[in-house]
């Protein structure tokens, strides 16, 4: 049974963590497979947008499978392909995390890397390697700059749970809905989104990421100009502007 589920419907990809037995928590082959998944999606202009979800109705993803990160003398193993929720590449099309239960660890921090978190009423957040002995690799930077920065630090120095009221009441998360919705609540999600332009939209998307790096407004304006200088040449852009002037509904290419 493969790690990583991955098909398309319509003009979004399904990205699946399919380890249910194990709380969908990844391994190295896992991470490995991930990285392939997301080089295929970026790559492939009749996909627009994607989400990510864990396989069954208790975890979208517990984090590092302990039993096969722990090498030697309590050190971890480092994967060898990167990886977007360690900040290692960056894709610009829009991911939506649909969160099903638990999400730890290295799992939060996948959620929190996507745009837009949709959780059901059963998620659970949390960084408890501090119980462990540990500490997060990607959390002390995604937390932070999620959520208020001591609040963030009461998380991770307890180590304690964010239920799914909590996340939405900080804006961790965008929606909390019933379990049995999440699915269509995500998809919907998407079908909004691939409404717009999605060259405008990744532009769009690569020029917030790039902005919340940048301390001074207006070097992230003249980012964002060089940005969208380069969306003028795309043919979506001429669509859209034919389709304003024509009164009609634009028919986007993602080219």
């Amino acid at each position: 049974m493969s790690g990583i589920l991955y098909e398309v419907e319509d003009r979004t990809a399904i990205i699946t963590l399919n380890r249910p037995e194990k709380l969908n928590s990844y391994t190295e082959e896992m991470v490995d497979d991930l990285y392939d998944v997301c080089q295929k999606f970026m790559k492939d202009n009749d996909v627009w947008t994607a989400i990510l979800t864990g396989a069954g109705n208790r975890a979208f993803c517990a984090g590092h499978d302990l039993t096969s990160v722990v090498a030697s003398e309590g050190q971890y193993n480092e994967h060898d392909s990167p990886t977007f929720w360690y900040g290692e590449f960056e894709i610009y099309k829009p991911i939506i995390a649909a969160v099903n239960g638990y999400a730890y660890g290295g799992g939060c921090s996948m959620a929190l890397s996507c745009d837009i978190r949709i959780a059901s009423e059963n998620a659970v957040f949390g960084y408890p390697q501090p119980k462990y002995g540990a500490m997060s690799i990607g959390g002390h930077q995604r937390l932070p700059k999620t959520i208020p920065p001591g609040i963030a630090m009461e998380f991770m120095l307890t180590g304690r749970n964010i239920t799914a009221d909590e996340a939405e009441r900080w804006g961790m998360v965008n929606k909390v809905v019933p379990q049995d919705a999440l699915m269509d609540e995500a998809r919907a999600m998407a079908e909004l989104i691939n409404q717009n332009a999605p060259l405008a939209v990744q532009h769009t998307k690569e020029a917030v990421l790039k902005g919340l790096r940048t301390p001074d407004v207006r070097e992230g304006i003249v980012n964002a100009k060089l940005i969208s200088y380069r969306l003028q040449t795309s043919r979506d852009t001429q669509e859209g502007l034919a389709a304003f002037m024509e009164k009609r509904k634009p028919e986007w290419e993602g080219r």
